[in-house]
């Protein structure tokens, strides 16, 4: 859908105001500039041309002069904005030098979180109470070092792991599966226990190809995606992450989705033609299957628009697959329904066992929301990691950046797993620290098993058909 040029709609220029997520956009016929409003202030983060706005975003809809809603292009979700008639009379603009003020930081920071983030109650934190004894070890005088450790420490007990803070040279994640990272890490000796690296993807698939398919696996998608028959009717496709499958510069080096929206969207399109072809290979190679076990049980997350695409082969008719609400004040924002309708080219028809357990967090869970509300689709392993929401990024006045959970994802049901993880259909161990390799195989042989079983009992065939 094409983007209306700025140079031309007047109407669009001005300030804005989002419903939920605390942005503020700038509308010129020059270009865009995204702004971090929390309460009186604002800091500028984000700023491109008219063309890289048309690059950027798409589905733009002026209803009335005083409402705009857009999408960050082929993204899944729609912001509502109101304008506004300036911006706060606090902003820093991006050219500007940051500001150090510890206090003016630390309170940024503790106000942006009880503007936007979405649940303290459900992760049993007292945000405010704790911000009362932190801010008395903070005066004029605190350095940015033990500014940053305070900071950290007060993240830590929400156990999120889309809440982390970045000072450019340390990284710090409210983290409940550290444990578990430096398990795999050593497992699969990959040199950083961060799982969405290149680096990890090529230290991972080659122990999924020999654990799965005896090594006579095929690979695409660099290194995330991997496929073959398991046993003789019973195809197997695991999926690692879901950004970076292209096979462009872009897509091999990428280690996160880009923080600019004209580079988000670009690196999506790519992804989804990439996962468009890989998916009919795939299938078209696992014809022969009767039942195809999917496996993301490691699953380092992305663009949720991707999983809906591989979703989208297996599903027969249209579908709602979940609901999405952001949290905005005191309430939520407007319920958006997203829907998934048979496309692409193969498609797979018969029953689908899907592996999931801890490690499968961020888009991976959107696409288990997806899987789940298929009536051919059965659950083998754990709960995923209940990290649903997007990570919102937010930016300190001082440069550092933060990210926050404000959405609340839920199942066509009304079901609410932020932080309980997607529950399974059969429950089975998937990680343990005395013996990995055979406890890893257990989901999967678990699924074969079912496979078959029901093979058995229902002698039927189901190819991929076109």
């Amino acid at each position: 859908m094409t983007t209306p040029c700025l140079e031309n709609i007047r109407t669009l220029h001005g300030f804005w105001k989002c419903r939920g997520y605390g942005w503020l956009l700038q509308l010129s016929a020059n270009g865009y500039r995204l702004h971090d409003q929390v309460g009186d202030k604002s800091v500028e983060f984000e700023c491109g041309s008219a063309s890289e706005f048309s690059r950027g975003f798409d589905r733009v809809r002026q209803d009335h002069d005083d409402h705009l809603a857009l999408h960050v292009a082929r993204e899944i979700t729609r912001y509502d904005f109101d304008r506004i008639s300036a911006l706060p009379q606090w902003h820093l603009p991006l050219a500007a030098d940051r500001l150090a003020d510890p206090v003016l930081n630390f309170r940024y920071f503790r106000d942006l979180f009880l503007q936007d983030y979405a649940f303290f109650e459900l992760r049993g934190v007292d945000w405010e109470d704790q911000c009362r004894a932190a801010e008395s070890l903070i005066d004029a005088q605190t350095g940015a070092a033990e500014l940053f450790k305070i900071l950290a420490s007060l993240i830590i007990p929400l156990q999120d792991n889309h809440v982390n803070i970045n000072d450019g040279e340390q990284l710090v994640i409210s983290d409940r599966t550290t444990d578990l990272k430096k398990l795999m890490k050593a497992e699969f000796d990959m040199p950083s226990t961060t799982l969405g690296l290149p680096e990890s993807m090529a230290c991972i698939q080659p122990y999924i190809n020999r654990a799965f398919l005896n090594g006579s696996g095929n690979t695409a998608g660099n290194s995330c995606i991997t496929w073959g028959m398991a046993q003789p009717g019973v195809g197997y496709l695991n999926v690692l992450r879901l950004f970076g499958l292209g096979d462009s510069e872009l897509g091999k080096t990428a280690s996160d989705l880009p923080p600019r929206r004209p580079d988000h969207a670009a690196m999506l399109e790519e992804d989804l033609e990439a996962i468009d072809q890989i998916m009919d290979q795939a299938l078209s190679d696992l014809a022969g299957a009767h039942s195809l076990i999917l496996d993301v049980r490691i699953n380092a997350g992305g663009y949720d628009r991707v999983g809906i695409a591989i979703a989208e082969r297996f599903t027969d008719c249209k579908r709602l697959a979940f609901t999405k609400q952001v949290r905005r004040g005191d309430g939520l924002g407007p319920v958006q329904n997203y829907y998934m309708e048979p496309a692409g080219g193969l498609r797979f028809a018969g029953p689908v066992y899907l592996l999931t357990a801890m490690r499968t967090a961020s888009a991976g869970e959107i696409f288990t929301l997806c899987m789940r509300a298929l009536p051919q689709v059965h659950t083998v392993g754990r709960p995923t990691l209940g990290i649903l929401s997007d990570n919102l990024k937010k930016h300190l006045p001082n440069g550092w950046v933060c990210s926050i959970s404000n959405e609340f994802y839920r199942t066509p049901k009304g079901e609410l797993f932020e932080g309980s993880g997607i529950p399974v259909d059969v429950t089975t161990p998937v990680f343990d620290e005395a013996d990995f390799s055979e406890v890893y195989q257990i989901a999967f042989s678990k699924a074969v098993e079912l496979a078959l079983e029901n093979a058995r009992q229902s002698i039927c065939d189901h190819p991929a058909t076109a």
